[in-house]
Protein backbone atom coordinates (compact mmCIF):
# COMPACT_ATOMS: atom_id res chain seq x y z
CA UNK A 1 0.00 0.00 0.00
CA UNK A 2 2.73 2.51 0.83
CA UNK A 3 4.32 1.70 -2.66
CA UNK A 4 1.39 2.41 -4.63
CA UNK A 5 1.01 5.75 -2.51
CA UNK A 6 4.85 7.06 -3.68
CA UNK A 7 4.19 5.60 -6.79
CA UNK A 8 0.99 8.13 -7.15
CA UNK A 9 2.19 10.85 -5.38
CA UNK A 10 4.74 11.33 -7.84
CA UNK A 11 3.60 14.68 -9.72
CA UNK A 12 5.86 13.95 -12.40
CA UNK A 13 3.58 11.25 -13.68
CA UNK A 14 0.36 12.63 -13.14
CA UNK A 15 1.45 14.94 -15.60
CA UNK A 16 3.27 12.37 -17.94
CA UNK A 17 -0.55 10.19 -17.53
CA UNK A 18 -2.57 13.70 -18.33
CA UNK A 19 -0.38 13.99 -21.44
CA UNK A 20 -1.37 10.63 -22.58
CA UNK A 21 -5.10 10.97 -21.71
CA UNK A 22 -4.66 14.27 -23.63
CA UNK A 23 -3.55 13.20 -26.35
CA UNK A 24 -5.54 9.97 -26.71
CA UNK A 25 -8.98 12.27 -26.67
CA UNK A 26 -7.85 14.95 -29.22
CA UNK A 27 -5.02 13.59 -31.35
CA UNK A 28 -5.17 9.55 -31.85
CA UNK A 29 -6.21 6.38 -29.77
CA UNK A 30 -3.24 4.54 -27.80
CA UNK A 31 -1.79 1.90 -29.13
CA UNK A 32 0.51 -0.58 -27.75
CA UNK A 33 3.02 -0.55 -30.74
CA UNK A 34 4.05 2.92 -28.98
CA UNK A 35 5.59 1.88 -26.05
CA UNK A 36 9.17 0.58 -26.24
CA UNK A 37 9.01 -2.37 -23.82
CA UNK A 38 13.01 -3.22 -23.90
CA UNK A 39 13.84 -0.03 -22.74
CA UNK A 40 11.06 -0.63 -19.96
CA UNK A 41 12.42 -4.21 -19.07
CA UNK A 42 15.83 -2.59 -18.80
CA UNK A 43 14.77 0.71 -16.82
CA UNK A 44 13.20 -2.43 -14.09
CA UNK A 45 16.22 -4.01 -14.36
CA UNK A 46 17.95 -1.08 -13.33
CA UNK A 47 15.93 0.17 -10.80
CA UNK A 48 16.12 -2.96 -9.04
CA UNK A 49 20.21 -3.21 -9.11
CA UNK A 50 20.26 -0.08 -8.09
CA UNK A 51 18.38 -0.13 -4.88
CA UNK A 52 20.59 -3.85 -3.81
CA UNK A 53 23.48 -1.62 -4.69
CA UNK A 54 21.74 1.40 -2.03
CA UNK A 55 20.97 -1.28 0.66
CA UNK A 56 24.19 -2.65 0.37
CA UNK A 57 25.72 1.09 1.28
CA UNK A 58 28.22 0.77 -1.82
CA UNK A 59 28.27 4.20 -2.02
CA UNK A 60 27.63 5.30 1.66
CA UNK A 61 31.12 3.17 2.05
CA UNK A 62 33.27 4.65 -0.21
CA UNK A 63 31.95 8.21 0.80
CA UNK A 64 32.40 7.42 4.41
CA UNK A 65 35.84 6.15 3.77
CA UNK A 66 37.49 9.23 1.35
CA UNK A 67 35.81 11.96 3.41
CA UNK A 68 37.44 10.65 6.48
CA UNK A 69 40.60 10.82 4.90
CA UNK A 70 40.08 14.93 3.54
CA UNK A 71 42.27 17.30 5.55
CA UNK A 72 40.74 20.52 4.45
CA UNK A 73 37.19 21.77 3.32
CA UNK A 74 38.46 21.92 -0.41
CA UNK A 75 39.58 18.22 -0.41
CA UNK A 76 36.10 17.30 1.23
CA UNK A 77 33.99 19.01 -1.56
CA UNK A 78 36.21 17.67 -3.89
CA UNK A 79 35.74 14.18 -2.75
CA UNK A 80 32.23 14.50 -2.26
CA UNK A 81 31.79 15.97 -5.99
CA UNK A 82 33.99 13.35 -7.19
CA UNK A 83 31.97 10.68 -5.64
CA UNK A 84 28.69 12.08 -6.87
CA UNK A 85 30.13 12.30 -10.41
CA UNK A 86 31.74 8.68 -10.41
CA UNK A 87 28.66 7.27 -8.03
CA UNK A 88 25.97 8.67 -10.58
CA UNK A 89 27.89 6.72 -13.59
CA UNK A 90 26.10 3.51 -12.20
CA UNK A 91 23.67 4.12 -9.38
CA UNK A 92 21.78 7.64 -10.98
CA UNK A 93 21.80 11.12 -9.92
CA UNK A 94 18.23 10.19 -7.87
CA UNK A 95 20.13 7.65 -5.88
CA UNK A 96 23.61 9.64 -5.61
CA UNK A 97 22.18 12.67 -4.58
CA UNK A 98 19.52 10.73 -1.78
CA UNK A 99 22.83 9.31 -0.79
CA UNK A 100 25.65 12.45 -0.42
CA UNK A 101 23.24 15.25 0.99
CA UNK A 102 22.34 13.70 3.77
CA UNK A 103 25.98 12.97 4.44
CA UNK A 104 27.07 16.22 3.84
CA UNK A 105 24.19 17.29 6.10
CA UNK A 106 26.07 15.59 9.06
CA UNK A 107 29.46 16.65 8.00
CA UNK A 108 28.47 20.33 8.02
CA UNK A 109 28.32 20.00 11.45
CA UNK A 110 32.06 19.71 11.94
CA UNK A 111 33.02 22.57 9.23
CA UNK A 112 32.27 26.19 8.82
CA UNK A 113 30.85 26.14 4.86
CA UNK A 114 27.91 28.03 3.28
CA UNK A 115 25.58 24.58 2.65
CA UNK A 116 24.09 25.95 -0.38
CA UNK A 117 27.38 25.93 -2.67
CA UNK A 118 28.24 21.95 -1.44
CA UNK A 119 24.72 21.07 -2.11
CA UNK A 120 24.65 22.48 -5.76
CA UNK A 121 28.32 21.05 -6.79
CA UNK A 122 27.05 17.62 -5.63
CA UNK A 123 23.67 18.05 -8.12
CA UNK A 124 25.86 19.40 -11.05
CA UNK A 125 28.51 16.75 -10.50
CA UNK A 126 25.54 13.92 -9.88
CA UNK A 127 23.85 15.29 -13.19
CA UNK A 128 27.16 15.88 -15.54
CA UNK A 129 28.57 12.13 -14.50
CA UNK A 130 25.23 9.88 -15.10
CA UNK A 131 25.75 11.04 -18.28
CA UNK A 132 28.72 8.65 -19.54
CA UNK A 133 27.05 5.61 -18.57
CA UNK A 134 23.84 3.78 -19.75
CA UNK A 135 22.85 3.46 -16.24
CA UNK A 136 23.60 6.98 -15.02
CA UNK A 137 20.25 8.40 -16.59
CA UNK A 138 17.43 6.69 -17.76
CA UNK A 139 16.95 8.79 -20.75
CA UNK A 140 20.12 7.54 -21.70
CA UNK A 141 18.27 3.91 -21.57
CA UNK A 142 15.98 5.23 -23.52
CA UNK A 143 18.45 6.51 -26.52
CA UNK A 144 20.15 2.80 -26.30
CA UNK A 145 17.04 1.39 -27.19
CA UNK A 146 15.58 3.93 -29.40
CA UNK A 147 18.37 4.13 -31.67
CA UNK A 148 19.98 0.30 -31.56
CA UNK A 149 23.57 1.66 -30.21
CA UNK A 150 26.40 -0.57 -29.54
CA UNK A 151 28.46 -0.60 -26.53
CA UNK A 152 31.20 1.31 -28.74
CA UNK A 153 29.00 3.75 -30.41
CA UNK A 154 27.60 4.76 -27.14
CA UNK A 155 30.85 5.30 -25.28
CA UNK A 156 32.24 7.33 -28.43
CA UNK A 157 29.02 9.80 -27.79
CA UNK A 158 29.90 10.09 -23.94
CA UNK A 159 33.86 9.91 -23.05
CA UNK A 160 34.26 13.46 -24.33
CA UNK A 161 32.11 15.06 -22.98
CA UNK A 162 32.29 13.10 -19.46
CA UNK A 163 36.37 14.12 -19.29
CA UNK A 164 35.40 17.85 -20.07
CA UNK A 165 32.40 18.18 -17.60
CA UNK A 166 34.72 16.31 -15.08
CA UNK A 167 37.50 19.26 -15.55
CA UNK A 168 34.79 21.23 -15.34
CA UNK A 169 33.52 20.02 -11.60
CA UNK A 170 36.93 19.76 -10.27
CA UNK A 171 37.74 23.76 -11.67
CA UNK A 172 34.57 24.13 -9.40
CA UNK A 173 35.65 22.76 -6.42
CA UNK A 174 39.06 25.46 -5.82
CA UNK A 175 36.57 28.01 -5.24
CA UNK A 176 36.04 26.68 -1.84
CA UNK A 177 38.65 27.72 1.03
CA UNK A 178 41.37 25.42 2.66
CA UNK A 179 40.30 25.58 6.57
CA UNK A 180 41.51 22.68 7.96
CA UNK A 181 39.10 20.24 9.29
CA UNK A 182 38.88 16.97 11.40
CA UNK A 183 36.35 14.11 10.98
CA UNK A 184 36.08 11.85 13.68
CA UNK A 185 32.86 11.21 14.75
CA UNK A 186 31.33 9.75 11.43
CA UNK A 187 30.27 5.79 12.14
CA UNK A 188 32.08 3.26 9.81
CA UNK A 189 30.09 1.16 6.91
CA UNK A 190 30.87 -2.32 6.24
CA UNK A 191 30.48 -4.01 3.30
CA UNK A 192 28.57 -7.46 2.93
CA UNK A 193 31.07 -8.71 0.03
CA UNK A 194 29.59 -11.91 -0.78
CA UNK A 195 26.26 -10.06 -1.25
CA UNK A 196 27.78 -7.19 -3.47
CA UNK A 197 29.92 -9.61 -5.54
CA UNK A 198 26.99 -11.51 -6.45
CA UNK A 199 25.21 -8.16 -7.55
CA UNK A 200 27.97 -6.99 -9.79
CA UNK A 201 27.75 -10.42 -11.42
CA UNK A 202 23.65 -9.84 -12.18
CA UNK A 203 24.88 -6.40 -13.09
CA UNK A 204 26.93 -7.47 -15.73
CA UNK A 205 24.49 -9.55 -16.95
CA UNK A 206 21.96 -6.60 -17.14
CA UNK A 207 24.49 -4.61 -18.71
CA UNK A 208 24.60 -7.33 -21.29
CA UNK A 209 21.22 -7.32 -21.75
CA UNK A 210 20.72 -3.42 -22.36
CA UNK A 211 23.23 -4.40 -25.19
CA UNK A 212 21.63 -6.79 -27.06
CA UNK A 213 24.37 -9.48 -26.11
CA UNK A 214 21.09 -11.69 -24.09
CA UNK A 215 17.59 -10.65 -24.02
CA UNK A 216 16.59 -8.24 -22.12
CA UNK A 217 14.14 -10.11 -20.44
CA UNK A 218 16.70 -12.92 -18.77
CA UNK A 219 18.70 -9.72 -17.13
CA UNK A 220 15.11 -8.37 -15.79
CA UNK A 221 14.53 -12.30 -14.33
CA UNK A 222 18.10 -12.10 -12.78
CA UNK A 223 17.54 -8.51 -11.08
CA UNK A 224 14.67 -9.93 -9.75
CA UNK A 225 16.13 -13.55 -8.63
CA UNK A 226 18.86 -11.60 -7.09
CA UNK A 227 16.75 -9.35 -5.32
CA UNK A 228 14.67 -12.10 -3.81
CA UNK A 229 17.43 -13.84 -2.67
CA UNK A 230 19.03 -10.91 -1.05
CA UNK A 231 15.97 -9.00 0.50
CA UNK A 232 12.75 -9.07 -0.55
CA UNK A 233 11.34 -6.24 0.95
CA UNK A 234 14.00 -3.78 -1.28
CA UNK A 235 11.28 -4.48 -4.55
CA UNK A 236 9.06 -2.11 -2.22
CA UNK A 237 11.68 0.82 -2.55
CA UNK A 238 12.00 0.42 -6.05
CA UNK A 239 10.99 3.74 -8.10
CA UNK A 240 8.32 2.31 -10.04
CA UNK A 241 7.27 5.36 -10.93
CA UNK A 242 9.81 5.98 -13.54
CA UNK A 243 8.64 2.68 -15.49
CA UNK A 244 5.17 4.48 -15.63
CA UNK A 245 6.08 7.90 -16.64
CA UNK A 246 8.12 6.33 -19.45
CA UNK A 247 4.86 4.67 -20.39
CA UNK A 248 2.61 7.45 -20.46
CA UNK A 249 5.24 9.34 -22.78
CA UNK A 250 5.75 6.56 -24.75
CA UNK A 251 1.62 6.67 -25.35
CA UNK A 252 1.70 10.94 -25.65
CA UNK A 253 4.61 10.90 -28.19
CA UNK A 254 3.42 7.88 -29.94
CA UNK A 255 -0.25 9.88 -30.55
CA UNK A 256 1.41 12.65 -31.40
CA UNK A 257 3.58 10.85 -34.19
CA UNK A 258 0.20 10.37 -35.78
CA UNK A 259 -0.90 13.98 -36.23
CA UNK A 260 0.64 15.17 -39.79
CA UNK A 261 0.49 18.42 -39.17
CA UNK A 262 2.55 18.40 -35.69
CA UNK A 263 4.76 15.65 -36.88
CA UNK A 264 5.72 18.14 -40.51
CA UNK A 265 6.38 20.72 -38.07
CA UNK A 266 8.61 19.02 -35.95
CA UNK A 267 10.24 17.08 -38.46
CA UNK A 268 11.60 20.70 -40.22
CA UNK A 269 12.02 22.06 -36.97
CA UNK A 270 14.59 19.25 -36.25
CA UNK A 271 16.16 19.11 -40.04
CA UNK A 272 19.76 19.36 -38.52
CA UNK A 273 22.50 18.74 -35.83
CA UNK A 274 22.54 21.98 -34.34
CA UNK A 275 18.52 22.64 -34.04
CA UNK A 276 18.34 19.12 -32.61
CA UNK A 277 20.68 19.84 -30.04
CA UNK A 278 19.43 23.72 -29.40
CA UNK A 279 16.06 22.22 -29.33
CA UNK A 280 17.11 19.54 -26.72
CA UNK A 281 18.80 21.77 -24.22
CA UNK A 282 15.94 24.81 -24.09
CA UNK A 283 12.88 22.12 -24.33
CA UNK A 284 14.57 20.57 -20.93
CA UNK A 285 14.71 23.32 -18.78
CA UNK A 286 10.66 23.51 -19.10
CA UNK A 287 9.55 20.32 -19.38
CA UNK A 288 12.67 17.97 -18.23
CA UNK A 289 15.42 16.02 -20.24
CA UNK A 290 13.75 12.94 -19.62
CA UNK A 291 10.29 14.13 -21.79
CA UNK A 292 12.56 16.12 -24.15
CA UNK A 293 14.65 12.66 -25.01
CA UNK A 294 11.57 10.51 -25.78
CA UNK A 295 9.32 13.57 -28.09
CA UNK A 296 12.75 14.46 -30.15
CA UNK A 297 13.86 11.25 -30.48
CA UNK A 298 10.87 10.41 -32.52
CA UNK A 299 11.18 13.36 -34.72
CA UNK A 300 15.31 13.34 -35.40
CA UNK A 301 17.79 11.18 -36.36
CA UNK A 302 20.58 13.25 -34.93
CA UNK A 303 21.35 10.79 -31.59
CA UNK A 304 24.65 12.59 -30.46
CA UNK A 305 22.59 16.11 -30.53
CA UNK A 306 19.90 14.73 -28.43
CA UNK A 307 22.22 12.51 -26.35
CA UNK A 308 24.51 15.97 -25.88
CA UNK A 309 21.39 18.19 -25.90
CA UNK A 310 19.09 16.39 -23.04
CA UNK A 311 22.34 15.47 -20.50
CA UNK A 312 23.94 18.66 -20.60
CA UNK A 313 20.19 20.55 -20.57
CA UNK A 314 20.23 18.85 -17.00
CA UNK A 315 21.70 21.75 -16.48
CA UNK A 316 20.41 25.16 -16.09
CA UNK A 317 16.39 25.48 -14.48
CA UNK A 318 15.69 23.09 -11.36
CA UNK A 319 13.10 21.56 -13.58
CA UNK A 320 16.16 20.70 -16.32
CA UNK A 321 16.40 17.29 -14.47
CA UNK A 322 14.32 15.98 -11.66
CA UNK A 323 17.60 15.26 -10.13
CA UNK A 324 17.69 19.24 -9.24
CA UNK A 325 14.03 19.45 -8.10
CA UNK A 326 15.66 16.11 -5.93
CA UNK A 327 18.28 17.79 -4.73
CA UNK A 328 16.10 21.04 -3.71
CA UNK A 329 14.05 18.82 -1.47
CA UNK A 330 16.93 17.47 0.21
CA UNK A 331 18.37 21.01 0.76
CA UNK A 332 14.96 21.89 2.28
CA UNK A 333 14.49 18.87 4.31
CA UNK A 334 17.92 18.84 6.21
CA UNK A 335 19.03 22.48 5.89
CA UNK A 336 15.45 24.14 6.44
CA UNK A 337 16.75 27.82 5.84
CA UNK A 338 16.93 30.04 2.75
CA UNK A 339 15.60 28.34 0.04
CA UNK A 340 15.02 31.31 -2.01
CA UNK A 341 19.09 32.18 -2.11
CA UNK A 342 19.47 28.03 -2.77
CA UNK A 343 17.03 28.33 -5.88
CA UNK A 344 18.99 32.13 -6.90
CA UNK A 345 22.68 30.93 -6.51
CA UNK A 346 21.44 27.65 -7.85
CA UNK A 347 20.50 28.90 -11.14
CA UNK A 348 23.63 31.64 -11.51
CA UNK A 349 25.41 28.70 -11.15
CA UNK A 350 23.93 26.12 -13.44
CA UNK A 351 23.63 28.77 -15.92
CA UNK A 352 27.00 29.92 -16.16
CA UNK A 353 27.77 25.98 -16.02
CA UNK A 354 25.35 25.75 -18.93
CA UNK A 355 26.70 28.44 -20.99
CA UNK A 356 30.58 26.91 -20.95
CA UNK A 357 29.44 23.37 -21.36
CA UNK A 358 26.84 24.06 -23.43
CA UNK A 359 29.46 25.51 -25.73
CA UNK A 360 31.66 23.10 -25.88
CA UNK A 361 28.85 20.70 -26.68
CA UNK A 362 27.99 22.25 -29.94
CA UNK A 363 31.21 21.83 -31.00
CA UNK A 364 31.32 18.13 -30.29
CA UNK A 365 27.99 17.36 -32.04
CA UNK A 366 29.77 17.09 -35.37
CA UNK A 367 31.71 14.51 -34.38
CA UNK A 368 29.31 12.05 -33.44
CA UNK A 369 26.79 9.73 -34.49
Amino acid sequence: MAVLKRVFSDKVLWIAGAAAILTSIFISPPQLMDINWKTLASLLSMMIIIQIYDYLDFLKYYAAYMTHKAKTTRQMIFMLASLAFFGAMFLTNDVTILTLVPLFYQLSKHIKVNPIFPVIIITMAANLGSMFTPFGNTHNLFLLTHFNLGIKQFFIMSTPITIVTFLAIFLSTRFFAKDPIELTELPAVELNIPSLTLTVAVTVIIFLGIFSVIPMWGSLIAAILLVIFINPHILESVDYSIVLIFMCFFIAVGNINREPAIVNNLHQFLQTRTSTYLTSIITSQFISNVPTTILVSKFSKFVHAIFLGTNIGGLGTVVGSLANLLAFKQYRFFFKKNPGKYLMYFTIINFAMLIIIGTIGYFLIDFGL
